[in-house]
This record gives C-alpha cells, structure tokens and sequence, in this order.
C-alpha cells in the first residue's frame, strides 16, 4: 500500500506520485493511504489521472484544510475517517474530464467543533459525482456540513447525488445544508439530508435478543460507520478501537 504522511511537510516515497510544493499528482492509477499525522493549517491540491483510490485518516488532530481534486480523467474514490479535536475543512472536487466520476464517503466521530464544505463541479458531460457523509455527533460536540453541487451549461448528462446524515448521541449542534445550482435540465439529481438518534424500532429490536443498550448502540454504530469505510482492513480495526474506547 503506496502512503503518502501530510504533516508541516509531504513525505512520500511512490515513484508513480509527484510532489511539487502543496500539489500532489497521481501519475498512475492505484491506491494511496493519507495520513494527517499532526495538527495543520494547509492547502493541498491533488490532480487526478487515472483510477485512483484514496484512503485519509486523521485522529486526534487540530485540522485547517483547503484541499482541491482535480480530476483530469478517470474515477476518484474517496474514503475518509476522521476522529479529531477540532476541524475546519473546505474541499473543491473539479470534475474536468469528460465522464469522470468521484465517489466521496466520508465518516467521523464528532466531539468538537467541525465544519466541512463540499464544493463538486461538473464542469464537463457525463461527469458523476457521489457524495456520501455519515458522522456520530457526541454530547456537547458542534458539527456543520455545506455541500454544493455545481453544474455548468456544458456539462449534460451529468449525475449529481447528495446522502448526509448525523446521529446525534446527546445533546449538540448539528447542520446540513445541501444545496444543488444547476444551468440546465438534461442532468439527474437527488439528495437526501438526516438528522437524529437511531430508530427506537432498531434499539428495541436488539435489546429484545438480550442486546445490552451499550452493546445495542455499539452494533449500530459499527454498522452506520463501517458501510462508509468498507474494503480496507487496517482502518476498520482503527475505528472499532475508537468505538470501543467511546462506548465501552
């Protein structure tokens, strides 16, 4: 597994990924770990060619971010997870290449205060975009999505869809707001925007199997936050390690 370390400086060693300054461009297709190793105040610019898959992590970190990807050709798939003490993050995602697609899926646990903006522009045809948010807000944490879809009038054909949810734990601030600016009418769109606690329905269905309510919540937890992190292995046992710390 090809791992790129984002701190104050960039590290890599992948003879197929270029670093200039604050750019990183993927030269071939592949997968790529990201990681945040400390707190940062950063803009990063990753330029997509090709099929590329990345994986960023970031735990336990004070995070300022102003990311773009820009995909010149291919597919871009995102998996994110992070646990932090406080993030600020802007992410532009510029669908360029004609039929280019991005799959963005990110998960949290939220226990600070957090505010993402998800910027996707289809500024060629046929060009899909999936963006697919799911976080677990802890008491007294503050957490605020902004996603806005973009299509130009040159950009039919294009797919736009939107799913954020948040599951609030106890009492906190929580905000979506998703929001679609499209210039014209041969394009499919859809979001859908939750949220709440998890259906009394599911806790009552477990707990009548003899599920303890911690236990109960655990399972769902797992479940809610694993569906956005499938497929890699070493991460999923990161983040049922934090579960278990949060909920023993």
């Amino acid at each position: 597994m090809n791992k790129i370390l984002i701190g104050r400086k960039i590290v890599s060693d992948d003879k197929n990924i270029k670093i200039s300054k604050n750019v990183i461009t993927f030269l071939e297709s592949g997968e790529y770990v990201i990681e945040y190793t400390e707190s940062v105040d950063r803009q990063i610019v990753f330029e997509i060619n090709g099929n590329v898959r990345l994986i960023e992590t970031s735990f336990d970190n004070n995070l300022t971010l102003d990311n773009q990807y820009i995909i010149n050709s291919g597919n871009l798939m995102v998996i994110k997870f992070y646990n932090n003490d406080m993030v600020m993050e802007k992410i532009r995602i510029d669908l360029c290449g004609f039929g280019s697609m991005v799959d963005y899926k990110f998960a949290n646990i939220c226990k600070g205060i957090e505010k993402y903006e998800i910027n996707v522009n289809h500024n060629s045809k046929n060009t899909v975009s999936n963006i697919c948010n799911k976080s677990v807000a802890l008491k007294n944490s503050n957490i605020k999505f902004v996603i806005n879809s973009n299509v130009c009038k040159n950009a039919n054909k294009s797919v736009l869809n939107q799913s954020t949810r948040i599951v609030t734990m106890d009492e906190c601030d929580a905000l979506i707001k998703p929001n679609m600016f499209i210039d014209l009418d041969d394009v499919e769109a859809k979001h859908g925007s939750i949220i709440g606690s998890f259906k009394e329905e599911d806790i009552f269905y477990l707990m009548s199997k003899g599920i303890s309510y911690s236990d109960t919540l655990k399972l769902l937890i797992k479940g809610y936050l694993f569906s956005n992190i499938d497929g890699y292995f070493d991460l999923r046992q990161r983040v049922l390690e934090i579960i278990n710390m949060y909920w023993r």
